[in-house]
């Protein structure tokens, strides 16, 4: 970057500054035009799982969602980065069984849970975590569910030559509108591919979700995978987290998804906005309340929505006292 993102983020400890986070972030309508910009929109980002609203497209699309009459709970755990509580769990080995599938045909790996409260239970419970409490396995559950639809092989479903890997590469290129040929490329943490590109072509593509121009298929795909996060915010993260908190305070009028290294994403399908943003050293905590204030400043949040969140706006220092 030429010159160093603004400061997006201040923590303070009293009157003093204790600690800063850099970043950028971008507001665009739902021609793709940018509102609003802080720092370098242009800079190339990994959008991680913040990319996941875009991933489920081919889901619905192929025809493989209604051919296994998949639900709304199905197309929310296919944008999550669920908390592995049970009842995210339950309900990807529910859904694998549905298909003729199990745990093991998953190739995202076990790991413990995002949610501290859960791999503390589990670990007083002697429980082992599996593939289906990978926060991703809802995503991969819709990778497997598409190539069973498509006659493709389920094994190396995430190698980028995979037919649905490709499939979903295309549908990154079409809505974010950038090739994604000789860009950096890597192995997100679940396996599949990430690509890197500008984060002001991430904010158009989750502008496009709301757009009414996608044509008849595309648009009731992308309509269905906005609808099931707004119904099912619980499946998309999961008790406590940011965007659970966010989008029930919010009642559909905001949809957010978070991603690894302090991305995350939010579209206003009523005013069809798309907002991305990226925090420089990757603090999630910063990359939330980031979000957080930009929807505030935007005045897209309700003043019950915002009594709701206030703490997510402006983060309290806690003091732990004996």
């Amino acid at each position: 970057m030429d010159q160093a993102n603004p400061v997006l983020v201040e923590v303070t400890r009293g009157n003093f500054v204790e600690s800063q986070h850099r970043g950028a972030c971008v507001v665009v309508d739902a021609r793709g035009e940018v509102l609003h910009a802080w720092g370098d929109v242009e800079h190339l980002v990994y959008p991680r799982s913040s990319l996941k609203p875009i991933q489920a497209l081919p889901l619905i699309e192929t025809g493989a969602a209604d051919h296994f009459n998949l639900n709304s709970e199905h197309i929310a755990l296919a944008c999550a980065s669920h908390n592995s509580e049970p009842f995210h769990v339950e309900r990807v080995t529910a859904w694998l069984d549905h298909i003729g599938l199990d745990v093991d045909d998953l190739e995202c790996g076990p790991c413990e849970a995002i949610s501290l409260d859960v791999t503390k239970a589990m670990s007083a419970h002697a429980q082992t975590f599996t593939r289906a409490h990978n926060n991703c396995s809802g995503k991969h559950t819709g990778f497997l569910t598409t190539a069973l639809h498509m006659g493709e092989p389920t094994k190396g479903y995430i190698q980028p030559d995979h037919p649905v890997q490709l499939r979903i590469t295309a549908t990154i290129e079409e809505l974010t509108g950038t090739s994604l040929a000789g860009v950096p490329c890597s192995s997100d943490g679940c396996g599949i591919p990430v690509f890197a590109f500008p984060l002001v072509a991430l904010a158009r593509g989750i502008g496009a979700l709301c757009s009414t121009k996608l044509g008849a298929v595309r648009g009731a795909a992308a309509q269905r995978i906005l609808a099931a996060m707004a119904a099912h915010p619980e499946l998309v993260a999961g008790t406590k987290r940011f965007d659970t908190r966010l989008m029930s305070a919010c009642d559909g009028v905001v949809l957010a998804k978070g991603g690894a290294e302090g991305v995350h994403i939010a579209a206003i399908p009523a005013k069809g906005l798309g907002i991305a943003l990226k925090v420089d050293d990757g603090t999630i905590r910063a990359s939330e309340l980031a979000m957080a204030c930009v929807l505030d400043g935007l005045g897209v949040l309700s003043d019950q929505a915002r009594a709701g969140i206030e703490d997510l706006i402006e983060c309290p220092i806690d003091t732990t006292l004996g």
